[in-house]
C-alpha cells in the first residue's frame, strides 16, 4: 500500500470515529438531504432500472429522495471505488454485487478492493439468470448442440461479454469442454444487441435485457443458469436439465453496500428502507418483468457472510480457470 493510501485508510478512520462518535446527536435526522445510490451500469440496462425502482421505494420510508447516479466502466470498478472513497455516513452507496464487486476483485492478483474489507453491507439481494442467446441463423437448438457445433468450428463462433458474469460463464464452458471462441467484449449487453442481432457475433451469455428480441424471433435462447426454469421463458431449461455440467454459480446477484466504517445505527437505518422497498409492489411486479428474484437477507450481518462466501468461492473459481491476471 502507497503512502497515500495510507494516508487515505488512517483519514477515513479518524472520520469514521467521529461519525460513529457523533451519531447520537443527530441520529434522529438521518437522513437529512437526499441519499446518492450509485450504480457501475449502463443505463437502460436491467440493473440500471431495477436501482431506479428500489430509489424510488426507499426515498418514501426515508423521507429523502435517493437519486441514482450512473457511473458505468471497468467491470464495475469505477463505480465500487466512487462508493469505496465516499464518506461513511450513508449518503453515498453502491448497487453492486457479484459482477462488479466479487469477480473484479477476484480477477486480479493485485485487486482493487477487497469486497469484504472495503464495503459495508446494508440490504439484499436480487438473484437474476443468465441466458445463452444466439442469433436464430445458429444450428443449434440446444446447449449440446451449440457445444457440438463450436468445438467442430473452432475459432469460427464470436460470443459477445456484456458484463463479467458473462465472460465468466462463457469461460467455464470453454475450459470445461475445450471450446475454442472469439470474444469480443462490449460495455454491457444493450451495446453488444446490435452485432448479436446482425449476426456479427453469434451467441452471449446475457441477462433479460434482449429477452424482447427472443420473444419476437429475433433470437434463440439455449438455456438457462437458473436452478429452475424462468418464468419469463418457461420452455427454456436449465443447464441441469440439458445434463450440462458448466455455470453451476448461478447468473448473479445484486445489492445496496456503502463504504467500511459505517455506524451501525446508519446500516439499520438504510437496511429497514430498503428491505421495504425490495418488497414493494411496484419493485415486486418491475423485478419479476426483469426475470429477477429477490432472496432476502434480512440483516447486514446475514449478507455479510454470504458476502464473504461469494468472495472466497470467485477467488477459487478464477483460480481453477487461469484467468487471475496482473
Amino acid at each position: 500500500m502507497s503512502l497515500r493510501d495510507l494516508l487515505h485508510s488512517a483519514a477515513r478512520l479518524i472520520v469514521s470515529a467521529f461519525i460513529a462518535l457523533s451519531f447520537g446527536s443527530w441520529a434522529q435526522d438521518f437522513p437529512s438531504r437526499p441519499i446518492v445510490l450509485v450504480s457501475p451500469y449502463l443505463a437502460g440496462g436491467s440493473a440500471d432500472g431495477i436501482a431506479r425502482a428500489i430509489a424510488e421505494a426507499a426515498a418514501k420510508d426515508l423521507g429523502q429522495p435517493v437519486v441514482v447516479e450512473s457511473k458505468p466502466g471497468a467491470e464495475g470498478v469505477i463505480g465500487a471505488n466512487d462508493v469505496l472513497k465516499a464518506l461513511p455516513d450513508g449518503y453515498r452507496v453502491l448497487w453492486g454485487g457479484a459482477g462488479s464487486l466479487m469477480i473484479p476483485a477476484a480477477l486480479r492478483k493485485h485487486p482493487p478492493f477487497d469486497p469484504v474489507a472495503n464495503f459495508t453491507p446494508v440490504a439484499a439481494s436480487v438473484d437474476f439468470s443468465f441466458f445463452l442467446y444466439v442469433h436464430p441463423s445458429f444450428p443449434a437448438k440446444n446447449i449440446k448442440e451449440f457445444i457440438s457445433y463450436v468445438k467442430a468450428h473452432p475459432g469460427q463462433v464470436a460470443y459477445a461479454t456484456g458484463n463479467n458474469q458473462g465472460l465468466l460463464t462463457m469461460a467455464d464452458m470453454s475450459k470445461k469442454f475445450g471450446l475454442d471462441m472469439v470474444k469480443v467484449q462490449y460495455k454491457g449487453e444493450v451495446g453488444a444487441a446490435p452485432d448479436l442481432l446482425s449476426n456479427r457475433v453469434q451467441a452471449m451469455w446475457g441477462t433479460s435485457s434482449v429477452i424482447n428480441f427472443a420473444r419476437d424471433g429475433k433470437l434463440r435462447v439455449l438455456a438457462t443458469t437458473l436452478t429452475k426454469r424462468s418464468d419469463l421463458l418457461p420452455d427454456v431449461p436449465t443447464m441441469r436439465e440439458e445434463g450440462v455440467a458448466a455455470g453451476e454459480f448461478g447468473g448473479g446477484w445484486l445489492g445496496i453496500f456503502g463504504p467500511a466504517g459505517m455506524p451501525k445505527p446508519v446500516v439499520q437505518r438504510l437496511n429497514t428502507a430498503f428491505l421495504k422497498a425490495f418488497n414493494s409492489p411496484d419493485v415486486q411486479t418491475k423485478m419479476h418483468a426483469s426475470g429477477l428474484v429477490y432472496t432476502p437477507y434480512t440483516t447486514p450481518d446475514t449478507l455479510a457472510r454470504y458476502v464473504k462466501d461469494q468472495r472466497d468461492m470467485y477467488r477459487n473459481l478464477m483460480s481453477d480457470l487461469n484467468m487471475v491476471q496482473e
